[in-house]
This record gives structure tokens, sequence and C-alpha cells, in this order.
């Protein structure tokens, strides 16, 4: 009986073990994403699947308390492994920004089961939980409203409480480059990430010989070192990681190096001429006058002294005013390229997009040096830059009066008038008089096509906007997007376009691919069809001109596509708005013969237009205008347009490439957030699917939906955000104050000396002085910023739906400093 009794406490023993190992394990597990239905791990234990149906009981209050200051960046940014954390909210201030906070919470969250075990519901049950309970700040005239969200299931807001993301700030300086742990700086390298050209290696896949190209400062670039940018081989030790996208998206890691501005902007003129000293940075002895430099001809002379690597149509000079006549030899589309080695390398026409009255500063000349530079000078011309330059006035006759094209030149900056190319909307009415109105807000695409089908010699065109920096290389940027998009697959494109890679929630690259795959599967298991090759809405009204399906879906083991360009790429996903409150979904022109929105002056954005059919004609959107689009889909465009068919401008480039069967890609390049996300709730928000596999931002709940995007303000890439020219400023040494604890940072005496301030540390929430600063110059990964407009305007962000600033006299009172209205959308 003794016996019985002491295996019987054994067993028990073991037992209690094993639940505590078994505990300990699944808490381990990587967090997997929780914006679907469903996860990656294939098995779950009974425990688990029990879970997942279990929705959080409305009586159980989960408070709202986000990441803190104090732990290390590894236990943020990696899988979460628990529920929350307790924590303190972001200092207040006084600053009027869009992300104040006005109290605090220090509450210890209850046990909860691990993120990565959480349904759909369960996931909502906590976010609604959260917006119960944050503390929504006492402010009028945000947008969108404080005060509205309070009984919902989301809020768009709730990241404006989370912790500032100070280490990015904080961590940025070129003294924390430390060689081998010595304390010295890591030593500065030329920048020039771009291929071997003439080795054997490149010589067996592209015809011709590169030769080196004369730069700005009348020496070939392989022989001129001061033409050449150059980076630090690491980056400042405990910069934050990006928050979205894929940090090795062009084939070089974000994280392996990093930029200040004079080694940035230094061979574009940035210091040119300064008093002081910069530190571990020698000016350039020879300094172009620049206003001199007729970009044209550098452009040109490149292009011809490297012509026998173009294909025969694309070895002359391109004309700049081509005219407004319709080509007449169009009766096909452009071939699809034919992969081949050797090849001639393809050309692309990069077209920034400018207007009358557009503001052309020191910061946006030195970027169009560098785009210049490192894309057409630096590749013998595999890139060639222009400015598109709309006058507003359709009735001007650019198109024959020449003394009347050289006057309206003269607007821009001496050193881009040769590379400018003059359109007005006479050009829309003469070439598509069936759409029936002519208005550049809704079609921007049209001068895009009309340079295509008048500039045979490019295969690709980016649509461009002097409102974007690149803190990189712009070869590497474009040219690694390029290759990205080349190598995707057609299948399940469409799903995975839809989607943000949120590293922290899904693990690599590629458990991302492979549990969207998964997603996808499923999806189509349950009767959803994935667009496979042509999808046209109306098989008598269009003729699609994309390639036909090599096998089925089904079949198709992720072949079909691989080594193909893509006809479209974007930077941010591709989705399907017919379930989505989004703004402009029902503008869409003769799909329905003879039916299209009317603006007046009473209505100008045809609110009410819309029909029930609208609802079965398939569509796609992208958000933002910077695209690259081929002369493939530029022509696509081009007949549709012929019939009068378009769309609302976000919806139309990636529409067609549906329609058509064309190769569309959502390139995921990294983007840094300005506030301190848990992981699990930026999938989730993201992401957001209604708990349907593989409907990720096509649901009401969609991140796209016009309130719900407000999620998005404070990233480094998106329309209405302020973060990015927060940074670009304070990243050249400027100042720009916003809400956060380091609103006053300034460039020296921050850069130089550091400051004391007040920041929030440890578990209970508390405050203590902390020396931050006096690191150098901001030193950054490569980073592609927007909006990043009005570079030397340090007022004050505001979102859109601010209350105007007082008047002159007040604000000379109050300390207040003027504050600009930004434009509706802030596009071209």
């Amino acid at each position: 009986m003794a016996a019985t009794t002491s295996s019987l406490r054994r067993l028990a023993l073991l037992a209690i073990i094993g639940f505590f190992i078994t505990v300990f394990f699944l808490v381990q597990k990587p967090y997997d994403g929780v914006s679907g239905s469903s996860w990656s791990q294939d098995a779950q234990s009974e425990d688990e699947s029990s879970r997942e149906k279990t929705p959080l009981n409305p009586d159980h209050i989960v408070p709202f308390v986000p990441e803190t200051y104090g732990p290390p960046k590894d236990e943020i940014l990696k899988p979460a492994t628990t529920l929350l954390t307790s924590v303190k909210l972001a200092k207040p201030t006084n600053i009027p920004s869009h992300s104040p906070v006005t109290a605090d919470v220090s509450t210890t969250a209850p046990s909860e089961p691990p993120a990565q075990t959480w349904s759909w519901e369960y996931t909502q049950g906590v976010i609604k939980s959260w917006v119960k309970t944050w503390p929504v700040p006492a402010i009028e005239g945000h947008w969108p409203p404080y005060e509205d969200y309070r009984d919902e299931d989301y809020d768009p807001n709730l990241w404006e409480g989370f912790l500032w993301n100070n280490e990015i700030y904080i961590n940025s300086g070129i003294r924390l480059l430390v060689s081998d742990g010595e304390a010295e700086l890591s030593k500065v390298e030329p920048y020039m990430p771009y291929p071997a050209y003439n080795t054997e290696s490149w010589q067996r896949q592209w015809r011709g010989t590169y030769t080196s190209c004369e730069g700005p400062r009348g020496k070939l670039l392989n022989a001129s070192d001061e033409d050449i940018i150059k980076a630090y081989p690491a980056l400042p030790t405990g910069f934050p990681s990006a928050a979205i996208g894929y940090t090795n998206l062009t084939g070089f890691s974000v994280d392996a190096h990093c930029f200040d501005r004079h080694h940035r902007y230094g061979p574009y003129g940035f210091g040119q001429g300064e008093r002081e000293d910069a530190e571990d940075w020698q000016e350039p002895t020879v300094r172009p006058d620049w206003t001199s430099v007729n970009w044209q001809k550098l452009q040109d002379k490149c292009l011809m002294k490297n012509k026998d690597r173009y294909k025969p149509k694309a070895r002359q000079p391109p004309v700049l005013k081509p005219g407004k006549d319709l080509p007449s030899k169009l009766s096909s589309a452009p071939p699809v390229p034919q992969l081949r080695s050797p090849d001639y390398h393809s050309r692309t026409a990069i077209l920034v997009r400018a207007w009358e009255g557009l503001p052309f500063g020191e910061d946006e000349l030195q970027n169009m040096r560098a785009l210049i530079t490192e894309l057409s000078l630096h590749s013998g011309g595999e890139f060639q830059v222009f400015i598109l330059y709309h006058i507003e006035d359709e009735n001007m006759d650019i198109w024959k009066n020449q003394e009347l094209y050289k006057d309206s030149l003269h607007d821009l900056p001496r050193e881009l008038q040769s590379i400018s190319i003059l359109w007005n909307s006479k050009l829309c009415h003469e070439w598509y008089p069936k759409i029936g109105d002519c208005n550049n807000f809704w079609h921007p695409y049209i001068p895009l096509q009309w340079f295509s089908l008048t500039h045979p010699e490019f295969d690709f065109v980016w649509n461009w906007e002097a409102d974007v920096r690149y803190t990189g290389n712009y070869y590497e940027l474009l040219d690694g997007v390029a290759s990205f998009a080349r190598n995707s697959s057609r299948k399940y494109m469409w799903e995975r376009n839809q989607r943000f890679y949120v590293p922290s929630a899904h693990g690599s690259y590629e458990d991302f691919l492979n549990s969207t795959y998964e997603a996808a599967d499923r999806a189509t298991e349950e009767g959803e069809k994935s667009p496979w090759g042509k999808n046209a809405w109306n098989d008598k009204a269009q003729r699609p001109i994309g390639p036909t399906p090599p096998r089925s879906i089904d079949e198709d083991d992720f072949e079909w596509g691989v080594g193909e360009d893509a006809d479209l790429i974007t930077f941010q996903p591709i989705w399907d708005p017919r379930e989505v409150d989004w703004t402009f979904k029902e503008k869409i022109w003769n799909f329905l013969p003879g039916f299209r929105p009317t603006f007046t002056e009473e209505d100008p954005m045809a609110a009410n237009f819309r029909h029930s059919d609208f609802g079965k004609i398939p569509r796609r959107t992208t958000i933002g205008s910077h695209l690259r689009l081929s002369a493939r889909q530029l022509y696509a465009m081009h007949l549709e347009n012929l019939a009068g068919r378009t769309m609302a401008a976000e919806m139309w480039p990636a529409t067609v490439a549906l329609h058509h069967g064309l190769k569309a890609v959502y390139a995921p390049h990294p983007v840094w957030t300005d506030r301190v996300w848990p992981a699990w709730y930026l999938d989730a928000v993201l992401n957001a699917n209604r708990g349907e596999d593989a409907r990720w931002g096509q649901k009401d709940d969609s991140i796209w939906v016009h309130d719900r995007s407000h999620n998005l303000a404070g990233t480094s890439w998106f329309v209405e955000a302020d973060f990015p020219k927060t940074l670009y400023r304070r990243w050249l040494g400027l100042r720009r104050i916003d809400g956060s604890p380091l609103a006053e940072i300034d460039g020296k005496q921050w850069e130089d000396e550091g400051m004391t301030i007040d920041l929030p540390v440890g578990e209970n929430g508390g405050e203590q002085e902390v020396r931050v600063g006096g690191h150098g110059r901001m030193c950054l990964p490569p980073m592609l910023l927007h909006l990043v407009k009005d570079v030397y305007d340090e007022a004050i962000p505001q979102q859109v739906s601010m209350p105007p600033p007082p008047p002159a006299e007040e604000a000379e009172e109050e300390g207040a400093e003027p504050i600009p209205f930004p434009n509706e959308r802030g596009r071209i």
C-alpha cells in the first residue's frame, strides 16, 4: 500500500513538472500573428484549440498598458511571449501635436494566454478592453476625434498612448560607432552598391561594356572620390529595428551600415562653405557652380558612352519636347521580355512630378542631384531622371509656342531646366475625350502614358515625387526593389500584396511567406478564387494584353513569374476596396457605358456618385503614387482610357494590372514607427481581416478605412505622417518640435553636448533624469521617408483637422508658432 501511495505521489509530481514544462514551452513559442483565425504551428494541444474558440469575457477588462521605456530593445522587438507588461505612458507635454497624453497608467495586467494562441475573437476583446481603459486626451479638434471611440470596438488613436520610440534619436550618434570595442569611430567608407561591371560573370549576363561617366565636378566618377557618398559599416549600438517590412529587400541589409548627413549629401553640396569643421568629415575641395551644371548633357553623354549596352532603339538621347500628337504606330502592346543571356540592359525613366509654384530649396536640389548622380551617371545610363512639370493653364499653347515653353521653364531652378518636360491637360482632352473630364487630381498617370508612348526607348517609368527622401543610395533602392519584384512568383501574389510584414510578429520573411500561402490555401479550399492570369471585367469590352498562365494555379509550384519583370511595383500594400469604407472606391468612369461622376461647385467630389453594379467590378487599390510602371502596364492603361474607362488614381494602375493579367508586386520596404507598438497589436491593426483567411485589409475593419488609416500617421512612410519630416530635420541637425520627451532637441547642442531630460524608467512607471545625446551627428540606416515637405519650415506638426493657428498678435503673446494647413491628401 505504501509503495502504491509513493508511486502515485511520484506520478503526481511528474505530472506537475510536465505541466510546467509544457507551459514554459508554450510561452516561449514565437508569436505568429493574430490577424487571422489560425497560426503556423502544425500541431496544437486540445487546450490551445479550445482556447482559440473562447472569446474574451466582456466582464474581464484588460487595462491599456503600452510598452515601457525600461526593457531592452530585444524584449520589445522580438516575438511577443507575454500578454502585457506594467508600464507608464509617455510624458505629457503642452505641445499641440496629434499625440499628447494627459494621464498615467501603471497597472499590471492579469495573467492571460500567450498572444500567439489568441483567436481573432479574443484579440478583438483585448483591443476593446484597451479602448475602454486608455486615458483619452481631452483635446478638441483632433482627427479622428478622441471622444468618438469610447463605446466602439476599436480606436485609431490608441497608438498615441504608446511610449515614444526615443531610441531612434538617443541611439543614433556617430560616436556610438566604435570599431571592435575600441574607443574610436568606425572608419567611414565609400558606398558603391553597383554591379561588378565588366567582370566575367557580369559579361555572361549583359551585353556591351560599362564605361564610367563624367560627374558634376568635371571628373570621371571612377576617379573622383568627392562624387561618391560614404557610409559607416555598422549601425549605432542600440538603434531600433524597423517595425514593418523586409530589411533585406534590396539585397543589402539595412542593419549593416548607416549614413550621416555630411557623407550622404556632401557630394551634392551639403555643408559647402560652412565655417565650422564637421567631425569626421572632409569637405570636397572642388565646389561646383551648381547653377551651371547641365544635367541633361551629363546624362546624355553618359548614355552615349554606354550605348552598346542597350537596345538599338534606346541608344539615342531622349527628346524632351515630343509634342502631344498620338504616335501612329501603336497597334500592339510592347512585347513581353524574353529571358536570354547575355541581354541588353533595360532603361528606366524617373519622372519627378512638379508643378507651378512648387518650391525647390537647397535640400530639394541636393536630393535631385543625388537621384541623377546615383541612378543615371554612376550606372552608365540604366536610369535617366526628368522633371515632369505641370502647367495648370490647359489653354497655354506650350506645345507649339516655343517662347511660352522657355518662359515657363524659368520658374524652375536653373540647374533643373535642362531636364524638365512640360505638359498640361490639353493632352488629356485630345488623347482621351471619352473619359469626360481631365482633372489631374483623379487622372495623374495620363502624362506618364504620354511620356511612355512617345519615349519607347524606356522599358519602365517611375512616378516619383519631390517630397520623398532616401537616406541611403538611390540605385541600391530602386535596382534592389526591381530585382525583388522580378524574383517574386505570380502564384498568390495578390494575397501576398495585401499583407504587411511585421517581423516582430511574423518571424523571418520566409515564415511570413509560408503563413501567407497557408492562409491563401485555406481560403481557396473555402471557395475563394485566387486571381490567375487575365481577370477581365467584361470579356467583350476589354481585351487583356497579359500573358496566358502556362499551367493551372494548382499545378504551379510558385514558378510562374519568377524571373519576369514586374509591370507594377508599389511601396504600400495592394488591396481590394469593395468591402472597405474607403472614400474614393465609387469613383469609376464609364465601366458602365456613359456612367461617370460629375463634379460641380456644389458637389466638387461627387460624393453621392455610386452604382449597385460597381460591386461586381474586380478592383485593387494602393495608397501613394510612388510606383514603377512598365511600358506594357502604361499601354494597357492607355487602351482603357481610349475607351473612356478609368478610376480614382489610387485604384487605377493596380486595377488595370488585375484586369489585364499583368504582374504587380508590393515591395515591403523597411518602415519605422515613432512609438513602440506591441507586436501583436501592430499586426492586428495593419492586417485586420474580420477573422477571414487571406483577406487582410479588405474587410470593414481594414487599416485603409478613412479613420483607421490614422494608425499609419506615426510611421516613416505614409502620406499623412509627421514623423518622416521630424526625423529628417533632426538628421539634418535642425530642430523639430513634437509631443515627445525629446521635443526640444536641437542640432549642435544635442549632437555636441547632449541634454538632461525626464524619461519614464522601470516597471513602476517612475521618471528619472537621464543624460542623452552628445554622441555626434545622427547616423541612420537606409530609410525611405515620405512625407517630407518644406524641410526648412520648423512649424509644429499638426493633423489635418486641427484648428487654425491663432492670429499673429496672439501667437506672439502665447509663444506659439504659425501652423501650416496641409494639403487635403498630400499627393499630386
